[in-house]
């Protein structure tokens, strides 16, 4: 489903506007619709040369995209380094920058030994987590210092669930810490007027309830939980936050690669091989898809924001061609038949809310 076979003739590529923008919640600031993430730069899946990272952002500047998200973990420091090396030279007031916080890097115990796992690049630096007063405020610190920028728009607390603390009491341990400073330093941030919103990165289904029930947060991200995939977290989980005036920011929408690639040998769910039960659903789709001609990376770029909550959705280039064709993409005209096509299926739940 590359670019060959999408039908360009309705879609002006010189005037792609991806830099519209909607509120994020009850905040007050605007978001841009769709920006890109930089886990992939951070060298997860293989090495990226650090000119290929460079084009690769600078293709999106191209496309319109003017919203970035980061992380310290991301490659142990790389993803924010080649953020920081592409943007800031940009105006400040041209784009919309978020990162994470609740991770330190430090200097590794054994620097000839050190491994950088699961990145199969990035940085030899070791990260421990770190939800503290002073661990929050200095997360963002050396964030600003990597980033070579000093000034980041949104804050997202990082990996605090399940999937990193498969322990309740550890879990608990955390949230506890989080609770009893991390929250405040996050708090005066935004008094300060030195970011514009905090929120959390959500990974796991719960956690959205977990953290509604002990601070009220500006935003989620929400990676690989509400996608064309998977709705499962939507009437438990979503619609609570927009009730409470929560934004909503998706990741993940390509669930870690297999709704940008199809079934392949080399597709990814989750980060990781792909389940029968899921490639299953994703033929279903697939063959959905192909019946409306419809690309099945749009209806996935697409389907989020079917719901009015989402603000923005971000997906992870590695590629200037990744760019490009995602431009696309998140343009492509889709029939309201095809999401009709996909609920009658059982694709797409009754109560889940379709796009335009």
């Amino acid at each position: 489903m590359g670019l060959k076979n999408i039908d360009l003739k309705n879609i002006d590529l010189k005037n792609i506007e991806l830099k519209n923008t909607q509120p994020l919640g009850k905040t007050g600031f605007q978001i841009p619709t769709v920006g890109v993430g930089t886990c992939p730069l951070g060298e997860l899946f293989e090495e990226i040369a650090e000119q290929d990272a460079q084009t690769t952002l600078e293709t999106a500047w191209d496309n319109g995209i003017r919203l970035y998200d980061t992380a310290p973990w991301y490659g142990r420091g790389q993803g924010e380094h080649r953020t920081g090396r592409f943007l800031y030279r940009k105006n400040r007031d041209d784009y919309v920058l978020s990162t994470k916080v609740g991770r330190r890097l430090l200097a590794p115990r054994s620097r000839k030994t050190f491994q950088t796992a699961p990145w199969q690049g990035g940085l030899a630096f070791e990260s421990v987590h770190d939800y503290s007063y002073d661990g929050i405020l200095r997360s963002y610190e050396d964030s600003l210092q990597r980033l070579g920028i000093n000034k980041v728009d949104i804050l997202y607390i990082h990996d605090l669930d399940t999937g990193y603390f498969p322990d309740e009491q550890d879990l608990l341990g955390k949230l506890k810490e989080l609770e009893s400073g991390g929250f405040r330093a996050l708090e005066e941030l935004k008094a300060a007027g030195e970011i514009a919103a905090f929120g959390a990165g959500i990974n796991e289904p719960g956690m959205i309830n977990r953290f509604l029930d002990r601070y009220p947060l500006d935003v989620f991200l929400v990676a690989s939980r509400y996608t064309l995939l998977e709705q499962d977290i939507y009437a438990d989980e979503l619609l609570r936050a927009q009730q409470q005036g929560v934004g909503i920011v998706i990741g993940g929408v390509f669930n870690s690669g297999v709704l940008a690639t199809g079934i392949q040998d080399a597709a990814r769910y989750d980060y990781g091989k792909l389940p029968a039960s899921i490639a299953a659903r994703v033929r279903k789709l697939q063959a959905v898809a192909a019946d409306f001609s419809v690309p099945l990376a749009a209806a996935a770029l697409q389907f989020p924001r079917g719901f009015s909550a989402v603000a923005s959705v971000l997906y992870g280039p590695s590629r200037p061609a990744e760019v490009t064709q995602n431009s696309v993409n998140f343009q492509y005209p889709i029939p309201a038949e095809f999401w009709l096509a996909l609920r009658a299926q059982g694709l797409i739940a009754e109560h889940i809310p379709l796009p335009d």
